[in-house]
């Protein structure tokens, strides 16, 4: 069996495991997150995250990735969520810088409670692709990708900052929020997702003139996205 044909088969056993109840839940509990985390912004004191399924998941992973020392960014909708508007998710994504000697060791240290085969996670660092690592105890899952040399995703680890998820004293290692944007469009180029755009849009508007546009215009002409992140910066209205 391939890896892509394991994924596969794994988002069919995760989505059966998981059943109609229990994705009716955790559905229900990625909103309150997203109004949790809006709340949390007005300095609401009753904001606290700490409980939350995802979060504990993603501290698994990280807590894993750091003893290892390996450079990680959280990116996707849960970058998108700290930084601009808090929308709801069901998965966290991760980019990593990791040798394949060091594989085995993150696999063994994330199992016996993620479904995280070494194998699979080597192939995933050797290609450069990414892998899925699945949190048994919460039905959650990580993307984890695998950056390689990749020129930009290299800047893009350099330039993380460490931040909290609403008002709870675990930091985790974030992308920048210039970077959650480049990153977005870059899928929205392939995908031509709605999403993506409104998630960089929500960024943008929140952050404003507070980013570094320069930087973002500069990687946004080499990436081949200088006429989206131009049509962004005019809809968001900066």
């Amino acid at each position: 069996m391939t890896p892509q044909e394991r994924d596969r088969n794994m988002q069919v056993y995760l989505a059966q495991a998981r059943g109609p109840t229990r994705n009716g839940d955790l559905l229900r509990q990625s909103i309150d997150r997203a109004l949790r985390l809006r709340a949390a912004r007005g300095s609401d004191p009753g904001a606290s995250l700490m409980h939350d399924p995802l979060i504990e998941t993603l501290t698994q992973v990280a807590t894993a990735l750091e003893d290892l020392r390996v450079p990680y960014a959280v990116t996707g909708s849960v970058a998108s969520s700290v930084h601009g508007e808090p929308s709801s998710t069901l998965d966290a994504d991760i980019i990593l810088l990791a040798p394949s000697s060091l594989v085995a060791e993150l696999s063994a240290k994330l199992q016996p409670r993620f479904y995280a085969p070494a194998d699979m996670l080597s192939a995933a660092a050797r290609d450069h692709s990414f892998a899925n690592v699945v949190d048994i105890r919460t039905s959650l899952k990580v993307d984890l990708s695998f950056i390689g040399d990749d020129p930009f995703l290299i800047e893009v680890l350099r330039r993380r900052i460490k931040s909290r998820i609403g008002t709870d004293t675990r930091e985790f290692w974030f992308v920048t929020p210039e970077d959650i944007i480049l990153m977005k469009l870059l899928w929205r180029k392939d995908t031509q997702s709605s999403k993506q755009w409104d998630n960089a849009l929500n960024v943008a508007r929140m952050k404003g003139i507070q980013m570094d546009w320069k930087y973002l215009f500069l990687q946004a002409k080499t990436l081949g996205i200088e006429p989206d992140l131009i049509k962004l910066r005019d809809d968001a209205g900066i």
